[in-house]
């Protein structure tokens, strides 16, 4: 079966971060100036409030978690699917705070019934998992991990489960359940403190509010749950699909969160996140598409250098006037967290080994305008272990701790002079060496690059 013309999906190949999210942006405006394409339908597939994807398009920068980055475009529909961790309070706040930038996004905004429902008690129950293991583990606060493990193991619920009448006395239930077993560690669920996105976002620094008692935790429930009532927002998604597969006007993006790095069991242990990050995640996410179904499937990876957030040190970490420079020039603060990312040096072998796994035919490079001519540029080509011998990339920290990267130094570029280029032509000679190089390393092509951090820096090859 031929693939489904105009598809395409976009993934992470590192760890995180990669700028995903503005190409979905750029890719959304491409389609939708193609001959016979009237919309374009953005789906999340993966991930929750865990992920933040920064766009910046007509002078509005929007920092994203739950919602599709295609949000932007008044063109698009965008679908949050059942593959996803949803916290309903966060996503009304998060769309209100949107519709104070954009304007109303009812009637092409849309939630799945399935998606997996995400509350304080998860989030408390992920503080409780700190006190277990003896510190955090790589999670991000958020109880993405608790949410996803109790859609496996039947004790958790999900978006329909919260509009369905009886929604009271089963979240009920589960805040009595909570609390006993909060009890048993002399804690008391109601003054467990969760991170506050509302107030997070309104002042640009981490807060923190108390679950509250059984009456608040329903109340602040309730107020979420009126407000997906009143947009008619929640929908059966299967059905939307089956429209869009067969609408040849339609185009359909495919919105990964984190990166394969990240994958539960592909990653880099224990930082991972719960949900399949690779193209193979749609399967599961949608219920409906398959990769073979889609046209393009594009990895995202930032060009000059990699960053990282949490507690894993990789073996290409960099900590000297390079990485400063990286991180200050191009702001390497989590979107959701605000927590310094770590800068690490180019890694051909994870990244080679993260392409191969993730199911992408092809590669776009973001951060091509993080360079400068009197900074050479770092890039691991290969591992040895301590005895001098040829070792492959591995993922799980505890099979690269020993490893010994080995490294060559290519010439940087004037990062300026690339934020100014229109075509790939225009590129400084050493840019356009450096993209080469990296095609033959990885052995797919790369079809485009960002030259910047908006919409209008984007250069296709």
């Amino acid at each position: 079966m031929k693939p489904r013309p105009h598809s395409a999906c976009v993934v992470g190949i590192a760890l995180g971060d990669e700028g995903k999210g503005r190409v979905i942006d750029n890719l959304l405006g491409l389609l939708l100036k193609t001959r016979g394409i009237s919309g374009v339908t953005v789906v999340r597939f993966q991930g929750g409030s865990n992920s933040g994807h920064t766009v910046e398009a007509n002078g509005i920068r929007l920092a994203l978690h739950q919602v599709p980055s295609g949000i932007l475009n008044k063109k698009s529909t965008c679908i949050m699917d059942r593959g996803m961790s949803i916290n309903p309070a966060d996503l009304v706040d998060e769309i209100r705070l949107i519709e104070e930038r954009i304007g109303n996004v009812q009637g092409r905004l849309f939630l799945s019934n399935d998606a997996v429902l995400n509350t304080d008690l998860d989030r408390a129950e992920e503080f409780v998992n700190r006190i277990r293991t003896g510190g955090a583990r790589g999670g991000t606060g958020r109880g993405i991990g608790p949410s996803y493990a109790h859609h496996y193991d039947r004790l958790g619920f999900h978006i329909s489960d919260l509009l369905d009448s009886e929604w009271k006395k089963t979240l009920k239930k589960q805040y009595e359940r909570y609390r006993k077993e909060f009890h048993l560690y002399g804690l008391k669920l109601a003054r467990i403190e969760v991170p506050d996105f509302l107030k997070t976002k309104k002042t640009g620094k981490e807060h923190k509010r108390s679950v509250g008692t059984q009456d608040e935790f329903l109340r602040r429930l309730g107020r979420a749950r009126n407000a997906l009532i009143k947009r008619k927002m929640v929908v059966n998604t299967f059905r939307l699909h089956e429209k869009i597969f067969q609408k040849k006007s339609e185009a359909v993006l495919f919105e990964g969160a984190q990166a394969l790095g990240l994958h539960p069991w592909l990653g880099t242990l224990p930082d991972i996140t719960a949900s399949d990050t690779s193209s193979y995640g749609i399967h599961t996410g949608t219920a409906f598409w398959k990769v073979e179904d889609i046209e393009k499937r594009i990895g995202i990876f930032k060009i000059p250098y990699t960053s990282s957030v949490g507690v894993r040190r990789m073996p290409t970490h960099a900590d000297d006037a390079w990485s400063k420079r990286v991180r200050e020039k191009a702001h390497e603060y989590g979107t959701t967290t605000g927590r310094p990312r770590d800068i690490l040096f180019l890694d051909i072998p994870m990244l080679s080994y993260n392409i191969r796994m993730s199911g992408v035919n092809m590669l776009i490079g973001t951060h091509l305008d993080i360079s400068w001519e009197d900074m050479p540029i770092k890039i691991c080509t290969h591992y040895t272990d301590r005895k001098g011998k040829r070792v492959a990339y591995q993922p799980g920290l505890q099979h690269l701790k020993d490893v010994i990267p080995h490294y060559i130094t290519m010439a940087g570029w004037d990062g300026e002079k690339v934020r100014q280029a229109k075509t790939f032509q225009a590129l400084p000679i050493g840019a356009k060496r450096f993209l080469r190089f990296l095609e033959r390393q990885f052995g797919i092509p790369i079809i485009a690059v960002t030259t910047g951090p908006t919409r209008e820096h984007y250069i296709d090859i």
